[in-house]
């Protein structure tokens, strides 16, 4: 069995997959989201990232290597809007181990707040119900139809987004 890069390297006939709270936006990493930084990629985006998108294997299977990879700017995330392209390695103190896992983590929803422990460090906090009523604001002011892609919605909810596109 060949294993796969925990990075993978194409993506084709496959939309981008991301998960939206709180402004923070959310993906897995991927060789063509580094391409985007041009023909010096290798050069000119984030080492750390490049390092792990050419090196790194999975651990465990259905393991993805989940970045912040934006902030949506809103009064709910001030002060975190500039933390960009870092690793998330844990929601509420567990382990991520792909995007649906920390969309899981996210929407348990049984704490007060909600932690993620990202690279070099950093660490966002922000109060559960006011993230979730931010998330929709935030969603509406972007014109973002959608807080997640649809392969992290559950069979019912992943029918129901794909009619409501479809019209």
């Amino acid at each position: 069995m060949q294993l796969q890069p925990l990075v993978p390297v194409h993506q084709f006939d496959k939309l981008p997959s991301y998960f939206i709270f709180a402004g923070l936006v959310f993906i897995p990493l991927t060789q063509p989201f580094l391409h985007e930084y041009g023909e010096e990629w290798y050069n000119t985006s984030p080492r750390r990232l490049c390092e792990r998108a050419l090196r790194e294997l999975p651990k465990k299977p259905g393991e993805q290597f989940i970045i912040l990879s934006q902030v949506l700017m809103d009064d709910i995330n001030a002060g975190y809007e500039r933390l960009a392209e870092l690793q998330v390695k844990k929601v509420n103190g567990v382990e991520v181990l792909n995007l649906k896992h920390l969309r899981q983590l996210v929407e348990d929803g049984n704490q007060k707040n909600v932690r993620f422990d990202l690279d070099d460090e950093r660490v966002i906090v922000l109060n559960y119900e006011s993230a979730r009523i931010a998330t929709s604001r935030i969603l509406k002011r972007h014109r973002i139809p959608h807080a997640m892609s649809i392969d992290l919605t559950d069979e019912q909810n992943a029918a129901e987004l794909q009619s409501a596109c479809s019209t």
